[in-house]
């Protein structure tokens, strides 16, 4: 027989410890990252649930690079103490293959799970607007403090500035400073508000510029018998019924609702629709039978990363609206697109949390639905909200809220009271790409420069003038698909023409007395 290789120890040997000291504490150690791994995946997947671009929010991925680390470190030492069966597997064809398979699943599992940050297309490739393109884009500054009753009077000036050089709200045969056969809004017409309720406090839309808009908008000259929808999509959030008490206005009480409630008092068609209520419910459009509230969703497009979506709703007054084809007569089974106006009034601020900074375009963020596996929101970056505008067509009056901003850019979109910087300041256009190069550059940097911020901009960049900067992707990404879709727009300040006025003087002028105002364009 032959002698064992490690003979047993002697009877009288002392026993072994335990364990050594060493190995007990590197598994305690492994053991908690393994658990804090565990712990921040559960999370993870809990606050993402079926929205995937949740995956690109801050919180989910500092979650993500958590898990990533803790769950790690376990996986590091057992492939160092595996390193030598390791080695004996890939000396196998068989072992080889497996691990070929298994490094591509992990590839493919995170390209899904941590999406790119730089723009998806280079500058180089990005079509462009023809030479002669001239955007118009109209600002205002200095404005008044106050509303005055259910006027906002910086608006007047500024839809004044507007018909003077010849964009006019009205369409009308009357021609006057403010209306004209080709004005915007003819008086039978339904008018969608976009507004931006997602945020409280500072991080929506103005209600005194909204109650400001609808006052106008059912001013029209020639009697106004259309109506007027305010609506939104807050996706994760809800809108309370438009009735907030937290608002953006002189009022912090005055809601989207209460503005509602004004205008129906006085006698006018105006309603709310809250399509946050539907975004998870997938609809065809009237023309196939389907008369249900909720959203049209396009198949997977791959260069999008995402599927164009738009809502389709009937309104408090009983008309069925399509945002893509227009007014729906069930009597005659036609669509009017004629009287379907769409008007954009978004609010100027940073956007740290992921894409530099929010104007017109994001906004749009608000009209799609990032539920029915869409993944609207990181899809923006690829420029999905101009594919969506290049089908349902770009809004006929971008109306950019400056009065408040986040001019801060190591924080937004929402933003508090307390944290908001009072600029004072409109912007309007139908151009919605021309807007939002012009106000960052010309509003919202001079916001961040004010308050003591100085460039290079934190990643993810607002800066207007990087094509690299996570806000020039998005936009730019947008432009080039509106481009497609056959409508101009650019990203170029040198084909943006601007109109502005500028308030003097304030004490002793109505809004309006050209001699407290000043109006320049190049």
């Amino acid at each position: 027989m032959h002698a064992p290789r490690h003979p047993p120890p002697a009877a009288d040997a002392p026993a072994r410890p335990a364990g050594n000291w060493r190995r007990t504490a590197v598994a305690w150690v492994l053991a908690n990252s393994l658990l804090s791994g565990l712990f921040a995946l559960a999370w993870l997947l809990l606050r993402s649930g079926r929205r995937p671009s949740r995956l690109a929010y801050p919180c989910q991925r500092a979650a993500l690079a958590t898990a990533t680390i803790a769950l790690g470190a376990p996986a590091i030492a057992a492939l160092v103490a595996l390193r030598r069966r390791l080695a004996r597997l890939v000396g196998y064809p068989a072992g080889l293959a497996t691990l070929g398979v298994v490094l591509f699943a992990a590839g493919v599992t995170w390209s899904v799970l941590v999406p790119m940050d730089a723009a998806p297309t280079p500058a180089a490739a990005l079509r462009a607007a023809p030479q002669s393109y001239r955007a118009e884009v109209f600002h205002a500054a200095g404005c008044a403090a106050a509303p005055a009753g259910d006027r906002f009077p910086c608006l007047d000036d500024l839809l004044a500035l507007m018909g003077h050089h010849g964009l006019k709200l009205y369409r009308s045969a009357v021609v006057s400073d403010l209306s004209g056969p080709d004005g915007i809004v003819a008086a039978n017409d339904v008018v969608v508000v976009k507004i931006n309720y997602q945020w409280p406090e500072r991080g929506g839309s103005n209600t005194d510029l909204l109650r400001g808009l609808v006052q106008a908008l059912t001013a029209h000259p020639d009697g106004f018998t259309g109506e007027v929808v305010i609506a939104e999509n807050a996706q994760f959030a809800a809108v309370a019924n438009f009735d907030r008490l937290s608002n953006n206005a002189e009022d912090p009480h005055l809601s989207p609702h209460d503005v509602v409630l004004r205008f129906q008092e006085l006698g006018y068609t105006v309603s709310q629709f809250d399509w946050t209520a539907v975004r998870t419910t997938e609809v065809a459009e009237y023309s196939t039978g389907n008369m249900s509230d909720g959203y049209v969703v396009y198949p997977y497009d791959a260069m999008l990363h995402g599927r164009i979506s738009y809502p389709k709703f009937r309104a408090a007054s009983g008309t069925y609206v399509s945002l893509r084809d227009g007014i729906w007569n069930p009597g005659s089974a036609t669509y009017d697109r004629g009287r379907l106006k769409l008007i954009n009034l978004p609010v100027l601020k940073s956007h740290h949390a992921v894409y530099g900074a929010t104007a017109c375009v994001k906004n749009f963020m608000g009209l799609v639905t990032d539920s029915l596996s869409s993944g609207s929101h990181n899809a923006i970056r690829y420029g999905i909200l101009g594919a969506v505008l290049g089908e349902i067509r770009p809004p006929d009056l971008n109306l950019l809220d400056a009065i408040w901003v986040n001019g801060n850019p190591n924080s937004g979109p929402s933003t508090s009271y307390s944290a908001a910087t009072r600029r004072d300041e409109l912007v309007a256009s139908r151009d919605p790409v021309a807007a939002d190069r012009w106000a960052v550059a010309n509003v919202l940097i001079p916001a961040f420069v004010a308050n003591g911020f100085q460039p290079p901009w934190p990643t993810p960049s607002a800066d207007p003038d990087n094509p690299t900067s996570a806000f020039r992707g998005y936009l730019d990404a947008s432009m080039d698909r509106l481009l497609a879709a056959g409508f101009t727009v650019t990203n170029d300040p040198a084909q943006i023409d601007v109109y502005e006025f500028v308030m003097l003087f304030r004490g002793g002028f109505e809004s309006g007395d050209t001699v407290g105002w000043s109006s320049t364009a190049p």
